[in-house]
């Protein structure tokens, strides 16, 4: 993490990033959790552990994988299991159209295109949702565009500090928002699945699951993240004098450009072919054609939603590969093909995470371990006649505070989603709702984990625009959105289920 040399962590966020530090990579966690599984699957099994089945009525005890046979097939059995593991069958695929959509340049014009207002008002609402809707491009959300907002607000004569900290912080505390679905919908949606399958083999999670309600914490969230930094942030920096250090900033010259008259043809030629492409799906959707509703069934259980991850990538390349003809940055498909590249290798650490995450959850499944632990504890949970929407809060509160250690997504959904899945199962709770109060919990403190590798991106440009502004600095400054975030989107998502309103398409908060 990068710091001021005169920087010396005190206090209570000193000690979350001394020892944040001390964490390990997710693969090492996993190791260490498929260990413990061994261990305790051949403990309970000797003490002849077993629970009754809630639904199947049958005897469930805990499967002994020590033995001979029981290490064969896990040894023989590695390579599928992580080629099967769903996360694997729906993130590269998003991914590839991402890459053309960013490298092509329409995604870092769409992110520019932000400071076009001159009404604070605006200029602050379009970034504060250009914010939250980044996550869709993953981690270089993190890394592209708290940065280039800050120069943006640097042109308009405001605070570089109070850009640099919206930017970020409505980019990270939106992560669990956003109006379209994206790889992170589908990794978390094959996670959700994985584990809600040990009560309901018939389960099917997609990433739709949440959309609805993502979709309208978009705009909550833009007004959040809008007023907090107009209201809070922008004038305290302003009060205390930070943020006016702009003689050691160095820019690049393209960096203060706008955006040329052919990136704006780029932009709107990308939109037309949006538009033109949600067409062609909702075409397709027609009886004789490839999505249209199974008989007796509806879109829901068609080839529609089973589709999604594939039609992500078709969006962003689409799109990517019609700004790119136009501004020169495609020539043929043969140009994406160094894009899509360039971008799958970004995500190398995901298949590395995968691959332990995969075993551990297969060994966590096969043991029983999991479902004994969800049968009693949702059991337990239903004895303590404690409200289901109680129980969502305290969950978003516990996700949100892991998340300050273990920043992956992917990594604390695969360790919670075994246990917490089909736990709140047992207790009427539909893994819709899990994965949405999931997503809330893992947003709130993503602008104040010091875990992140991003926040040390944060750290750099901080220090460029203010000496003083240290890592202390930052966290005290961003507070204020995942405070205010987390009020308002948890009484959100209380009216949103008191109304009784779908999660998703298909997918009610409660079974």
């Amino acid at each position: 993490m990068l710091k001021q040399e005169t920087y010396q962590p005190k206090g209570f966020f000193g000690w979350v990033e001394k020892w944040g530090n001390k964490i390990p990579h997710a693969a090492y966690l996993f190791i260490w959790m498929s260990v413990i599984v061994l261990i305790f699957s051949f403990i309970l099994s000797k003490a002849g552990m077993t629970v009754q089945h809630p639904t199947t009525g049958k005897e469930v005890a805990i499967v002994n994988l020590l033995t001979s046979g029981a290490i064969a097939t896990f040894l023989q059995n590695m390579g599928s299991v992580w080629m099967n593991f769903a996360p694997m069958l729906t993130v590269p695929i998003c991914t590839l159209g991402l890459g053309v959509a960013n490298h092509s340049g329409m995604l870092p014009a769409t992110l520019k295109l932000t400071g076009s207002s001159k009404s604070k008002w605006i200029a602050t609402l379009i970034v504060a949702f250009v914010g939250v809707n980044a996550n869709i491009v993953g981690d270089a959300s993190g890394i592209i565009f708290p940065p280039l907002i800050a120069i943006l607000f640097m042109g308009l004569g405001r605070n570089p500090l109070a850009g640099l900290f919206l930017g970020y912080s409505s980019r990270s505390v939106g992560f669990g928002a956003n109006l379209l679905m994206g790889s992170a919908d589908a990794s978390l949606a094959g996670l959700t699945q994985e584990a809600a399958v040990i009560i309901n083999p018939d389960y099917v999670a997609n990433p739709a699951m949440g959309w609805y309600f993502l979709f309208a914490s978009t705009f909550v969230l833009t007004v959040v993240c809008a007023a907090v930094n107009l209201l809070i942030v922008e004038p305290k920096l302003d009060r205390m004098g930070l943020g006016k250090d702009a003689s050691a900033i160095l820019l690049k010259a393209e960096d203060m450009e706008p955006l040329t008259p052919q990136q704006l043809k780029g932009l709107k030629v990308s939109l037309i072919s949006l538009i033109l492409f949600f067409v062609a799906v909702a075409a397709l959707t027609l009886p004789g054609l490839p999505f249209a509703a199974p008989e007796g069934g509806s879109l829901l259980s068609g080839a529609l939603f089973k589709s999604i991850p594939t039609l992500i990538f078709l969006m962003f390349y689409v799109m990517g590969f019609s700004y790119g003809k136009v501004t020169g940055s495609v020539k043929s498909f043969g140009s994406t093909i160094p894009m899509m590249t360039k971008e799958i290798s970004s995500i190398s650490s995901f298949f590395l995470v995968s691959f332990f995450s995969s075993q551990f959850i297969a060994l966590f499944t096969t043991s029983q371990i999991a479902t004994v632990i969800a049968i009693n504890g949702g059991s337990l949970l239903q004895s303590l006649q404690v409200p289901s929407i109680v129980l969502m809060i305290l969950f978003v509160f516990m996700v949100a505070f892991i998340n300050m250690f273990m920043s992956s997504a992917n990594g604390k959904w695969g360790l919670l989603a075994a246990v917490f899945v089909p736990m709140f199962m047992i207790a009427g709770i539909d893994p819709a709702f899990t994965q949405v109060a999931y997503r809330i919990g893992d947003s709130l403190t993503n602008n104040l984990a010091p875990t992140s590798a991003t926040m040390a991106v944060v750290l750099g440009y901080a220090a460029q625009y203010d000496k003083k502004a240290g890592f202390g600095t930052c966290v005290a400054y961003m507070m204020p959105y995942s405070l205010v975030a987390a009020l308002v989107w948890i009484i959100f998502m209380v009216l949103w289920v008191f109304i009784g309103l779908p999660m998703g398409p298909g997918y009610g908060p409660f079974l």
